[in-house]
């Protein structure tokens, strides 16, 4: 499995229908996963990587137990998942989420995640 496919499968693992953020479809439908596809190989320094978990809602409730759930899956130590020729270590990044808005309505609740990815592969 390639890392791009590798990294939409884990993120695709949390219930939420996941796009790469710059291939969401005009019809999407809330709650979705959007992620920064970014690529490495093995390296001294760890790559950022982002993911938003989206909701229209009056409540941040949901959204905050989700950022919950992707918390707890990440874990202490990070993730560690399979792809050709290596794996990816995901970890959390710091600060690990913030909370933010969308100022076209004001019921849209965004997590933007921040991510340490590894990516332990030669190429």
């Amino acid at each position: 499995m390639t890392k791009a496919a590798a990294l939409h499968s884990f993120f695709s693992g949390f219930g939420l229908t996941a796009y790469e953020e710059n291939s969401v479809p005009d019809d999407a439908v809330f709650p979705y996963i959007t992620y920064s596809l970014t690529t490495d190989s093995f390296s001294d320094y760890p790559s950022a990587l982002t993911i938003s978990l989206w909701y229209r809602s009056t409540s941040w409730k949901a959204i905050n137990a989700k950022c919950e759930e992707v918390s707890a899956a990440i874990s202490y130590g990070g993730q560690l998942i399979d792809c050709d020729g290596g794996r990816i270590w995901i970890k959390r990044g710091q600060p690990f989420a913030n909370s933010m808005g969308d100022t076209s309505d004001d019921q849209i609740k965004r997590k933007l995640i921040n991510l340490s990815v590894d990516y332990l592969t030669l190429n």
